[in-house]
């Protein structure tokens, strides 16, 4: 089995490389893979952030093992925030996950186009247990990433027991002729199957229809629509002081009590969107100790975007 996935899993390295260098802003080199020993199953380690990929049309899926401790150093090369070694928070634990799906996936899509299997439906999640992995046996590859300034991580892909067959190479077929020379005598030509009786096509004649006219709409009386259907539809309502623009590094820089510009002035009205149409401006009010929005414009026009 080792010697079939090898070429794959070097090329799945030499693409989750790729990505890790977009990431980090920075070149990075795939060093040559090396099987490791397969193990009975695979574990959930806190050292350890594991996905676990898709891909359908090949029906194989694959486990990537990352290191928890050097995804927190490409986070840090990813935002230009250093760390203070403490442990990830909640906004850096969410771009570990999408770093590792982001690559994982990538070395999903580049083993389905060189085996020729349709990349649609490719997709990478993080394990939270054990329970999400594939049944063992594996076959089981590391290779290091190397980043640059002495930093490499390793990066594991554990393929599940399809995998070899799936997306190995294709046997050489042999030619007609090869199968024809190494017969002692030619198998015997099956009888022809009788030809089915030919049915008659009769010619066609035009379809005609009987002329009819179009049932006239008659529109409802003012204020007499009938709305009555529709009148118990929930609709989603939105008050909008402002909006503004950040960088990824401006929101996990944040901390409590930082403040950040919107795009309106203090005297001009919120916007009110219903199922994020904009139908409505007013201004803030308080009622019965709440908030609320007192309307002083109906449809609006749209003066900015």
């Amino acid at each position: 089995m080792s010697n079939t996935l090898r070429p794959i899993a070097d090329a799945m390295f030499v693409s989750a490389a790729g990505v890790l260098g977009t990431l980090a802003g920075r070149t990075v080199q795939a060093r040559p893979s090396k099987p490791l020993a397969t193990e009975a199953s695979i574990r959930v380690d806190a050292k350890i952030v594991a996905t676990i990929t898709r891909i359908p049309s090949a029906d194989v899926t694959f486990v990537s093992r990352y290191n928890k401790r050097d995804l927190a150093r490409i986070v840090e090369l990813m935002l230009g925030t250093p760390s203070d070694g403490a442990e990830l928070d909640a906004m850096q634990l969410s771009i570990v996950a999408e770093t590792v799906a982001q690559i994982s996936s990538a070395m999903g899509v580049a083993i389905a186009s060189d085996a020729k299997h349709d990349t649609a439906g490719i997709e990478s999640v993080v394990a939270a247990d054990s329970s999400a992995f594939p049944a063992p046996p594996f076959a089981t590859y590391a290779a290091q990433l190397d980043l640059g300034d002495g930093f490499a991580t390793t990066l594991t892909i554990d393929f599940d027991v399809l995998a070899q067959h799936r997306l190995a190479p294709p046997a050489p077929v042999k030619s007609k002729r090869g199968a024809a020379a190494a017969s002692a005598a030619p198998a015997p030509e099956p009888a022809a199957a009788p030809a089915p009786a030919r049915r008659r096509i009769e010619e066609g004649q035009p379809v005609t229809f009987s002329p009819m006219q179009p049932t006239p709409v008659r529109p409802a009386a003012l204020g007499h629509a009938n709305l009555d259907l529709v009148h118990d539809v929930p609709l989603e309502i939105s008050a909008v002081l402002g909006q503004t623009e950040l960088s990824l590094r401006e929101v996990v820089s944040m901390q409590t009590g930082s403040v950040f510009e919107l795009d309106k002035l203090a005297t001009e009205p919120i916007d009110l969107y219903v199922n994020k149409i904009l139908i409505a401006r007013g201004e803030v009010v308080v009622v019965d100790d709440k908030f609320a929005v007192k309307i002083s414009e109906l449809n609006p026009v749209v003066d900015r975007v």
